[in-house]
């Protein structure tokens, strides 16, 4: 008989699973990580929850088992919050494991650390188990089962020190779990879809996250191909065509710059796009659209025209059977993707700035490093200079958008992958959130290349409070040497200064074998031009 904690390691293992993340509780986790630790599966320790739930959440992303993540009884399931509502706003499987305690016995006072944590992460997990002591191994692969169905997401185990050390019903490991089949498109679906997109003389296709994966990316690019249109795609689906692809236009969120692109464009067609990657606001196209998507019931932005629901793959074969060449001229496309980029640019008097920053560490970087890249106002330039490949190669937090991103999903793209190094991107104000993670970088000798953009202040809510004419309060904070701070993490540090050569320091740091930190002092005076031309 296997206690229960025994039986979600084994779970884990069949599913692929092979690190967990979290901070342990004194209570069942112990019990949890004694078992994976039977059963192969390592623990990361990290320096707090929420970052242990990103780099879960990132790492199922990556590597397609879902992620673990183990904390402890009330203030450490409470401070996972941010990182489950990553991974349910990001659609990634991850199932949280979270410390119980046990009913108080009649006439006992016992409030301390007690809360409904099933009402704490009820409004973000799919699913939520408390077994009872002798409770067998089913319940864990329902949760894990659930995780993995669209759309994915997050999912709670409440584990008491009772219910993990005991024995349940023998599960058979291994057993077959039923999976949908395929069937193929509805043929009046079919029909409309490919009508529609005979009509069109000028489509623009938006991808989104589905494309990421490898048969749906190879799929938008035979597409594209076909049609000879321009592509765009989400922050989460960069790469899924390639960015120095001739047809590749640029990153497509919804606001008004790339709205702008779709002027020419008399079809729209999203190919995998989750309607929760785009920024709230009016749709700007007046145009028929056709969605293809892997599941249907999506609250698109504008009702499509037509839709095709199933494999991506199978839906391009079909639909390029009776298609013909696009409108399009390369000089248009290209025309497209300068007009998109001319927002990046940083225009009038500054000193150093985050295009100049983005553009040094891409000429030092070494061919196929990854980017992870933190919310703020550093963004627009790192997502729109850098180059990408495949997907996969460029890691953001789009559904949530959450700050403290970078650093624990570098690490989590390190683990998963340990020769590929990788460049964080982040402002000052996202890396304060998750400063200790350095240490975990640290001691698990992840070859990440940290690069703050220093401009000690909130830089993005610094140009809204400035476009309001507010005074600037709340937003600002002193200078601080971050190459310190990271060096006492035991990571190597270098700082920068704005008139500082900063190609040297990143040299060295892309040369270090191990963690380091690159604290780049930048002029935040051109963020303001360049968020007016990409926001409006």
């Amino acid at each position: 008989m296997e206690t229960l904690a025994q039986g979600l390691a084994a779970a884990c293992r069949e599913r692929g699973v092979r690190r967990a993340f979290g901070v342990p509780g004194g209570a069942s986790s112990l019990d949890v990580i004694d078992a994976f630790a039977a059963d192969g599966i390592d623990f990361v320790l990290t320096h707090g929850e929420t970052a242990a739930a990103l780099m879960a959440a990132v790492g199922a992303e990556l590597g397609g088992a879902p992620g673990v993540v183990v904390t402890g009884v009330g203030p450490g399931a409470a401070s996972a919050v941010n990182g489950i509502a990553y991974a349910a706003l990001e659609r990634a499987p991850v199932l949280l494991v979270s410390d119980a305690l046990a009913e108080p016995a009649p006439g006992h006072h016992a409030l301390h650390q007690r809360f409904d944590q099933q009402a704490l992460f009820a409004p973000l997990v799919k699913a939520y188990a408390r077994p009872e002591p002798g409770t067998g191994r089913g319940v864990i692969d329902a949760l894990l089962d659930s995780a993995a169905a669209h759309p994915a997401g997050p999912v709670q185990l409440d584990l008491t020190s009772a219910a993990a050390g005991d024995s349940g019903p023998l599960v058979p490991p291994g057993r077959e779990r039923t999976q949908a089949v395929e069937t193929g498109h509805d043929l009046v679906a079919l029909a409309e879809a490919s009508e529609l997109l005979a009509d069109a003389s000028r489509p623009l296709i938006v991808a989104g996250m589905e494309a990421r994966a490898p048969a749906a990316s190879a799929a938008l690019r035979q597409l594209a191909q076909v049609l000879g249109c321009p592509v765009m795609t989400t922050y989460k689906a960069k790469g899924a065509i390639a960015d120095t692809d001739p047809l590749a236009v640029g990153c497509f969120t919804g606001a008004s710059a790339d709205a702008r692109c779709l002027d020419g464009a008399d079809l729209l067609i999203f190919f995998g796009l989750d309607p929760i990657e785009l920024l709230p606001g009016p749709w700007r196209f007046e145009g028929p659209v056709l969605a293809l998507a892997l599941h249907d019931g999506y609250d698109y932005p504008a009702a499509p025209t037509a839709s095709l629901a199933g494999e991506l793959a199978r839906a391009v074969t079909a639909l390029i059977a009776t298609a013909r060449p696009s409108g399009w001229s390369a000089p248009e496309i290209a025309a497209l993707r300068r007009r998109l980029r001319s927002g990046l640019a940083m225009t009038g008097p500054h000193g150093r700035s985050a295009e100049d920053v983005v553009s040094a560490v891409r000429g030092v970087a070494p061919a196929g490093a990854r980017l992870t890249v933190d919310s703020g106002a550093h963004m627009f330039a790192a997502m729109g200079l850098w180059q990408a490949e495949a997907p996969g190669d460029v890691l953001k937090s789009n559904g949530l958008s959450t700050m403290g991103f970078a650093l624990p999903a570098a690490i989590a793209a390190a683990l998963e992958e340990p020769a590929r190094p990788v460049v964080a991107m982040t402002g000052d104000g996202g890396l304060h959130m998750c400063l200790a993670e350095l240490a975990t970088a640290a001691r698990h000798r992840c070859r990440v290349v940290v690069v703050v953009f220093n401009d000690s202040r909130l830089s993005l809510i610094d140009i809204k409070q400035q476009r309001q004419q507010r005074a600037s309060r709340g937003v600002r904070f002193g200078e601080m040497d971050h190459a310190a701070v990271a060096q006492g993490l035991g990571c190597r540090g270098w700082r920068v200064g704005e008139t500082d050569p900063l190609a040297p320091a990143l040299a060295e740091a892309f040369a270090h074998d191990g963690p380091a930190l690159v604290d780049v002092v930048v002029d935040p005076g051109a963020y303001n031009a360049q968020y007016e031309a990409l926001r409006g």
